[in-house]
């Protein structure tokens, strides 16, 4: 490949036991994406999901590869400026910036020479832009922040999109599936799963803990997770993020509980987490949370992520 192609764990847990013992964007303004923690703004122009692929599979991490091409892809994109003859023209612009926000590599337009004679509605249909991260661009860095701009060339409209990424080791197994799969809620919740198999999931508020009086709690409740068992579902790594209004990361101190219940005789795991968000006095400002739990040898993987 040219080698000019683009560029935590302290949880307290309280369990009780029963006697037995025991990838997608929606149409807000902006949001996150589960599994991969990308960051979209639709700024004129919208989709009603986002993917992120290699080699065809979805990528269930943020976690990406060097000197390999990966795939953003969009559905039913909306929004671009239509000419006379029912041609529409997108650009997309791909920055690759060092943790300190050093520009490590920017093209202005990956799309340039793909989509030059345009493309009409049904094109909108499943749009992707494709690029790849040199390994010779990173400079030692671990990890950085890709920003991809899908532009209207014809327009001001566009959807931008933050991708905090870390860079795969050479020859690293990629964290990637064709088997993801969205939990049913009772709220309009983005849950995804990997390597499992759920009955669904319970999302509200509460505001009844005393652990932390002063905080309200963002409650998950999944319930009958099949492949697992309950020693695995405990022994997994997890961890949960906070975003205000403008997905701006909110840093909170408080501990995020958790409760798990299983039984012997069909093998099936209820896991109920609580996630502390906001103060209980703060009821004008919309949050975004986000939960991930991932198995041991990260085959199996829960993303949950609610605005509230």
């Amino acid at each position: 490949m040219n080698n000019k192609l683009l560029i935590v764990k302290f949880i307290f847990l309280f369990a009780f036991f029963s006697s037995s013992v025991i990838s997608q964007a929606g149409a807000q303004n902006n949001g996150i994406l589960p599994l991969t923690g990308l960051k979209y703004f639709n700024e004129g122009l919208a989709s009603k999901g986002i993917e992120v692929k290699v080699d065809g599979s979805m990528l269930i991490s943020n976690r990406v590869p060097l000197n390999k091409e990966i795939e953003i892809s969009f559905k039913q994109l909306n929004g671009f400026v239509e000419s006379s003859n029912k041609t529409m023209y997108a650009g997309a612009e791909v920055v690759v910036l060092s943790p300190r926000g050093d520009v490590l590599f920017k093209d202005p337009n990956v799309l340039l020479r793909s989509k030059s004679n345009g493309f009409y509605a049904n094109d909108l249909k499943d749009f992707s832009i494709k690029f790849g991260i040199g390994a010779d661009l990173i400079k030692g860095n671990f990890n950085g922040m890709l920003i991809i701009k899908l532009f209207d060339m014809k327009g001001k409209s566009q959807i931008r999109l933050e991708f905090p990424a870390t860079f795969a080791r050479p020859g690293e197994r990629l964290q990637v599936s064709k088997n993801t799969k969205l939990i049913k809620s009772n709220v309009e919740a983005n849950g995804v799963i990997n390597g499992l198999q759920v009955k669904g999931m319970k999302v509200d508020t509460d505001t009844s803990i005393k652990v932390a009086p002063r905080m309200a709690y963002t409650s998950v409740d999944i319930s009958n997770i099949e492949g697992s068992s309950l020693a695995e579902i405990f022994q997994g790594k997890e961890r949960f993020w906070v975003y205000d209004s403008k997905l701006n990361e909110v840093k909170i101190t408080d501990i995020l509980l958790k409760q798990v219940k299983g039984a012997l005789e069909n093998n099936t795991v209820n896991c109920m987490v609580k996630i502390p968000y906001r103060l209980k006095s703060n009821l004008k400002e919309l949050y975004t949370v986000r939960y991930r739990w991932e198995s041991l040898d990260k085959s199996q993987v829960i993303d949950v992520v609610v605005t509230n």
